[in-house]
């Protein structure tokens, strides 16, 4: 006579979800149970079969970044490439911290300042345009800089250029917005030539000026530029055209209203798509362009009560966001509700279809990301990297499993609640094991819950055996 018994096989089909939780009530099929949502899912990213990986640590670059010797904040980090004319490259790594702008170039430990006496605290934006490295910030007293990778300091972009906060270079032009008098003017130079704003092929386009609204945000996409407003009507709009005038001249094309990013540094491509931070979630512009502003077409709809209720809106605008290719994954950092420090990433596997959500930060600590930046290392590898506001540049996801200086930080993932099926059919649990690639000698914690007993822990040892790199 049987004895009853079925062998299930769990897997990951899905990733963090807070608004779905907390029970799945779905039975095995075949022999395997697919979970389609996990309850927590932090300090981890997703193997391709859906097993959660705890993500790397971190490795410092650099000494600490201060000023009479006291820590300063890291506020933004670029990597500065030069092809030169005889075809013999170079790369300046630049940090944006405290009162100056600083260069390095290997990242070993040498920071030289090529600008002073900044305004604190203020959100910059890099370009590279006409081989110059292009600087500007949210202040209302700093000028936008030009360096040639080669004087001992910037200099002024020039006399007639807006004081801007934040550029791209789009149709031979760099474009440019965030003018306090001027919040909802977009300026544009004379055509490969960012030191002129006034005569020639410059111009401006106001765009809907005195609705409420002040540019947020503008992106090179798709032969476009896409422009975003906010923080409070929210629009979407598209510049179209590749002159000042004639018959292919610029204009504007409104997008969508109700949705816009809430800043510059929050947007970026990934794939085909473009994606940004908004005042109510994070949104992708295909599937805005689908379905407007409706809450299913968010980018962040799993996890849209944690983004709306658990972070600090009053400094949304002062998120980062990059594309880190190199693990598929989309990554935001925030500051959490009731601070001001960004400690929380959220992080978006776009590997997947759908995506996969995953945090760095919310349950245990990681490193703090006051900015992010994707930069080249020894052999032309893309790697993620964070300033702190304590003044360290690091690595991040680094093989290592702690933060730079041995702090230890821990992969915690949960499942909703399983019943396996109906639960007016009774269950039990007769025996367990784990599938996993060793990392190393240590232990991990598994916890479960039984109904409505008290949760139990199980110390699962990844020593003695052969250890895997």
């Amino acid at each position: 006579m049987s004895d009853r018994l079925s062998k299930v096989i769990i897997t990951i089909g899905g990733g963090w979800a807070t608004d779905f939780g907390p029970v799945y009530t779905g039975a095995p099929q075949g022999n395997a149970l697919n979970v389609p949502f996990l309850l927590r899912s932090d300090n981890v990213f997703y193997e391709l079969d859906g097993a959660p990986h705890k993500v790397g640590g971190s490795t410092l670059y650099g000494p600490r970044l201060d000023e009479s010797g006291s820590a300063v904040s890291v506020q933004g980090l670029y990597d500065f490439w030069l092809q030169g004319t005889a075809g013999s490259e170079t790369q300046n790594y630049i940090a944006n911290a405290g009162t100056q702008l600083l260069r390095s170039t290997s990242l070993s430990g040498t920071w030289s300042a090529i600008k002073t006496g900044l305004e604190t605290a203020k959100e910059p934006c890099f370009e590279t345009f006409t081989a110059k490295m292009i600087w500007a910030s949210t202040s209302n007293v700093d000028v936008p800089q030009q360096w040639d990778g080669s004087a001992g300091s910037t200099s002024d972009l020039g006399a007639g250029a807006p004081n801007f906060a934040f550029m791209v270079k789009h149709k031979n032009l760099l474009w440019a917005a965030g003018v306090a008098a001027n919040p909802s003017r977009l300026y544009f130079s004379d055509t490969l030539d960012p030191t002129t704003w006034s005569g020639g092929g410059s111009g401006s386009i106001d765009i809907d000026p005195d609705d409420g609204d002040r540019i947020t945000s503008i992106t090179s996409h798709k032969n476009e530029l896409i422009v975003t407003k906010g923080p409070n009507r929210l629009s979407v709009h598209r510049i179209t055209g590749s002159a000042a005038s004639g018959s292919d001249a610029f204009a504007r094309v409104p997008f969508v209203t109700g949705v816009g990013a809430v800043n510059h540094n929050g947007v970026f491509r990934i794939n085909d798509d473009l994606v940004f931070p908004s005042p109510r979630g994070l949104h992708s512009l295909a599937a805005t362009a689908a379905f407007g502003d409706y809450v299913e077409a968010f980018l962040a709809r799993p996890i849209l009560s944690y983004y709306q209720d658990s972070l600090n809106h009053t400094v949304l605008n002062q998120c980062w966001g990059v594309n880190y290719q190199a693990k598929g994954q989309a990554v935001w950092s925030f500051a959490p509700a009731g601070t001001t420090t960004k400690s929380v990433y959220l992080v978006y596997d776009y590997r997947f279809q759908p995506g996969r959500w995953a945090s760095w930060g919310v349950n245990t600590n990681y490193v703090n990301a006051n900015c992010l930046a994707v930069m080249q290392i020894l052999g032309r590898r893309h790697k993620l990297f964070a300033g702190t506001s304590g003044g360290y540049v690091h690595q991040l996801d680094v093989s290592d499993r702690s933060i730079a200086g041995g702090t230890a930080y821990t992969g915690d993932v949960q499942t909703p609640f399983l019943n396996f099926g109906s639960s007016a059919i009774k269950k039990g649990a007769h025996a367990g094991f784990w599938s996993l690639r060793p990392k190393g000698n240590y232990n991990f914690s598994f916890e479960y819950t039984r109904d409505t007993s008290a949760a139990q822990t199980q110390t699962i040892s990844q020593g003695g055996g052969n250890t895997l790199a």
